[in-house]
């Protein structure tokens, strides 16, 4: 039965591929909208988090949020068979704008490593297709459940040119050769770590558990960081791609500190387009005081 659903996710995002982009986000769209309607895991834990990080919005106005919240995580869906499913001259072909591109150049000729932090916001997707026209990239993947769909995800993602590892503890000794190397390693820096490989550090206001990792690979390589998303333009546009610095903080021998300064960088990304955050994600399930972390979405009757 696993075997049939990943052949049918597959078989699925490789038809939307093949349709016209206007098309795919339309039918995100309408998925999004679906979200909204009926009561389901990503609108309810969009909701808590939304509460969380914008309390000062009144109840019309979170709700307005949440529905472009999750209108925008169905394009990020529909958007996934461009990404995988169609050749990277056409994904390279969605970009239409790069914001300070001197900050990606200055990096790649400083002779150190650099490190790419993605977060989930926009399509992240987009990176690959924009980074391996520059550079060489390696880049730490999590394999999806489902063997069929992660084969195809690993495949569709490396004819970009992007090298990936698995997130075990040989992936991670490769990120650091790499960076030690020289070379350009990419990161999703906002996913919830193992409490003993995390530090609670500021996220939008509330405390939260951040990988410890970014700091590690910058700790004992050198390398550089900088910070990067692919903004999703209005009416099937495309996208703008931007790249940003963190303060010097995020060099800093102190976990904390680096992560704070790690979380504030993610938040100016946020901040250009709140809406296309992965907000359906569950980041803030821990706390310092772990109970009430999880009771976060348990209170809210999100499993």
């Amino acid at each position: 039965m696993k075997t049939f659903v990943g052949y049918l996710i597959v078989g699925l995002l490789r038809l939307i591929g093949r349709i016209p982009f206007p098309v795919a986000q339309r039918i995100g769209v309408g998925l999004g909208r679906l979200l909204l309607r009926f009561r389901n895991r990503s609108r309810d834990v969009a909701r808590v988090n939304l509460q969380l990080v914008y309390p000062q919005l009144a109840g019309a106005g979170q709700q307005e949020l949440l529905r472009e919240v999750l209108e925008e995580s169905g394009k990020s869906a529909a958007e996934m068979g461009a990404m995988w499913g169609a050749s990277p001259e056409k994904g390279r072909q969605l970009i239409r704008k790069v914001h300070n591109q001197h900050i990606l150049t200055d990096a790649l000729q400083s002779g150190r490593g650099v490190l790419l932090c993605v977060p989930h916001h926009g399509n992240w997707e987009v990176l690959n297709h924009l980074m391996t026209l520059h550079t060489p990239i390696t880049a730490m993947y999590r394999p999806a459940k489902n063997p069929v769909l992660d084969r195809w995800m690993l495949s569709s993602r490396e004819q970009t040119g992007i090298t990936l590892v698995p997130t075990t503890r040989g992936g991670v000794m490769a990120l650091f050769r790499a960076l030690d190397a020289g070379g350009v390693v990419g990161i999703l820096p906002d996913q919830e770590p193992k409490r003993q490989s995390g530090v609670f550090a500021p996220f939008m206001g509330v405390e939260t558990l951040t990988p410890k990792l970014p700091h590690d690979l910058l700790q004992k390589t050198g390398a550089l960081a900088i910070f990067a998303f692919a903004q999703r333009l209005p009416d099937a546009q495309g996208f703008e791609v931007h790249f940003l610095q963190a303060s010097d903080d995020i060099y800093s021998d102190d976990a904390r500190t680096s992560a704070t300064a790690m979380n504030e960088a993610i938040e100016r990304c946020v901040a250009v387009c709140p809406a296309q955050y992965q907000w359906t994600y569950k980041r803030f399930k821990t706390s310092p005081d772990s109970e009430g972390g999880i009771n976060r979405y348990k209170n809210a009757g999100v499993r």
